[in-house]
């Protein structure tokens, strides 16, 4: 049981080989996910060029700067290093990688601002740049910050012309208010002129006996002057029943800032995740520690030599239990190094602390069950088809895209991927009901490959010891 690590005892180079593959685990995921596990709060150090074209223009008597006040807001940014250059220098910058992202605001910008309520309103055509090819992460968060700065100038175009237009509703409002009053005033007065023009009719009608036909004509006169006043006052009426109608209609409208900052951001957005991930390196740390840990096995096989230790002398069981012992320690080992530098030196936070460690022992474990299979079975050529294994898994394990983005072939592997289960297990421990599989599925695959590979092995080791030799062996003379 123990032949395998007296193996090792003799040779300390071999233990010391082994030592240092259980770090590749660590070195790997320390290396490469620690380089990159908060890049966005590094983002002060992408420049963004801004080259301003604008030419000032005036609207309603105030003057109108679009691109100035767009590089002076930028000036005061420190998330990102905006700077105002020349065209030929930003475009110089982004071929060459020293900037990531450029906006160019044309000349006719101010002017175009000031035409939206014209018949025929122009848009301001902002050009932005960036270059996916010199580095296409770098590319896509200057967009975003670009996307940003130029929503923000079209928030505020909206803004300043929503502040004219309430203004002027307002005024509107309060004029059609101004005008009923005025009407009900005149129509007042137009009732006394009517009731005065009624008692000269009356006086008109006392002297007509006596006057005869002067009076008649006076009277005749005064009673067109009357139809002309009521008249006068219908209208003045029905005028002013249309402006009541019309300011009824707007009781309950108010034209305040707050209306107006509402319409300007008419949608809010309350996000609701299931699972919340702070830094970008949370959401690799699934994948990269999955593959690490399967090149830890790979590794192994690649040093440790398995058909070496290989003897009739020692039953095919007994040395399986000493091998399946070894692989134990090997992948725990390096699965729990691993682990506590992500807990303990990248502070990562991790839901089920026990479910991240045990998910990485026994992806440890089954990763090297599978590698030393195929080496022991195929010896140098099983180090092949494991490396092939690995790339394979890399593809289609849905480590960083959605599986459903990948082509067909990836998709239909996905499921027979050992690597697929280890991934999802460090999903589910690290953010819980963030895994397509639950825990316990995942523990029931891997476990289950375990074992399928342990038999496999038991198979081998009973074939040596049944003819002295291994099923295939590469001989060079």
């Amino acid at each position: 049981m123990f032949n395998e690590l007296k193996f090792i005892l003799r040779n300390k180079m071999l233990l010391v080989s082994l030592i240092a593959i259980a770090l590749v685990s660590t070195i790997y995921v320390a290396l490469f996910v620690g380089s990159i596990y908060n890049p966005y709060e590094k983002t002060e150090n992408l420049k963004i060029s801004i080259v301003n074209h604008d030419k000032p223009a005036k609207l309603n008597g105030k003057k109108v700067t679009i691109g100035d006040d767009l590089v002076d807001k930028l000036k005061d940014k420190d998330n990102f290093k905006f700077q105002e250059v020349s065209e030929k220098k930003a475009a110089d910058q982004l071929k060459t990688g020293e900037a990531t992202g450029t906006i160019i605001i044309p000349e006719n910008a101010s002017q175009n601002a000031t035409t939206l309520l014209n018949k025929h309103p122009k848009k301001i055509n902002l050009e932005t740049q960036v270059n996916p090819g010199s580095s296409y992460t770098g590319s896509q968060i200057s967009q975003k910050a670009i996307n940003t700065v130029t929503d923000s100038i079209k928030q505020n175009i909206r803004s300043n012309y929503l502040e004219d237009m309430f203004a002027s509703a307002s005024k509107s409002k309060s004029g059609n208010q101004d005008m009923s009053d005025a009407l009900g005033k005149m129509s007042h007065s137009e009732s006394k002129l009517l009731s005065g023009n009624q008692q000269v009719t009356d006086g008109l009608k006392q002297l007509e006996p006596q006057v005869g036909q002067p009076a008649q004509k006076l009277i005749s006169g005064n009673q067109d002057v009357t139809d002309g006043l009521n008249q006068l006052k219908k209208n003045n009426d029905e005028l002013k029943s249309k402006l009541d109608n019309s300011i009824a209609q707007q009781n309950g409208t108010y034209l305040e800032k707050n209306n107006e900052k509402a319409i300007n951001e008419v949608t809010k957005t309350t996000e609701n995740n299931p699972t919340s991930v702070d830094h970008y390196g949370e959401s690799i740390v699934p994948y990269m520690a999955s593959v690490s840990l399967f090149v830890v096995a790979l590794s192994f096989s690649a040093v440790y030599p398995l058909r070496k230790t290989i003897t009739k002398d020692v039953s095919p069981l007994k040395q399986l239990t000493g091998k399946f012992t070894l692989y134990v320690i090997q992948g725990a080992v390096a699965a729990l190094l691993m682990s506590c530098w992500v807990i303990f030196a990248l502070q990562m936070p991790i839901d089920r602390v026990g479910l991240f460690f045990l998910n990485g022992m026994v992806w440890g474990i089954t990763a090297i069950t599978i590698t030393s299979f195929l080496v022991l079975l195929l010896d140098r050529i099983g180090l092949f088809l494991s490396m092939i294994l690995l790339v394979l898994q890399l593809s289609s394990s849905e480590g960083m895209f959605p599986i459903d983005l990948s082509a067909k072939f990836f998709k239909v592997i996905n499921p027979f991927s050992p690597m697929s289960y280890a991934i999802q297990g460090y999903r589910e421990a690290i953010f819980t009901n963030a895994g397509h599989y639950s825990y316990t599925v995942v523990m029931i695959v891997l476990i289950s490959i375990i074992i399928v590979m342990m038999i496999l092995q038991f198979i081998v080791l009973t074939w040596f010891h049944k003819r002295e030799k291994l099923p295939f062996t590469m001989n060079f003379k």
